[in-house]
């Protein structure tokens, strides 16, 4: 059997974003619109809070942050996503079901993200 050569990579291959792994965070060092939601729960102070740096595959600029707080217990997250140069801005935190980890949150956050067209 002949060695086949592995196929080149293409431009759109690359296309979307990537993160960073998501990092602790605290209230002090989330969005003001992101605290002002979690503030309001009588039990936030138990949430986990995490921040992920968002860039671009193709150029490998940056584009934002993910922000999200996660409630396992009662498997709800709150995330925002701050954009860096961009005119597309969320107007408020998205609420969405959260039956994982911190990585699955983020996943479900890009998913919802994405869909609303703040990135690729």
């Amino acid at each position: 059997m002949k060695n086949m050569p592995i196929a080149q990579a293409r431009p759109q291959d690359y296309a979307g974003v990537y993160w960073t792994p998501p990092a602790k965070a605290t209230l002090a060092e989330i969005h003001p619109l992101l605290m002002a939601r979690l503030v309001g729960k009588p039990d936030y102070q138990k949430w986990s809070v995490y921040s992920a740096d968002v860039f671009d595959m193709m150029s490998g600029g940056p584009l934002g942050y993910f922000e999200v707080a996660c409630d396992p217990p009662t498997r709800r997250a709150c995330g925002y996503y701050s954009a860096i140069g961009s005119r597309v801005v969320m107007r408020s935190p998205i609420w969405f079901e959260c039956a994982g980890d911190v990585d699955h949150a983020m996943r479900a956050f890009h998913a919802l993200v994405r869909e609303a067209g703040h990135v690729d």
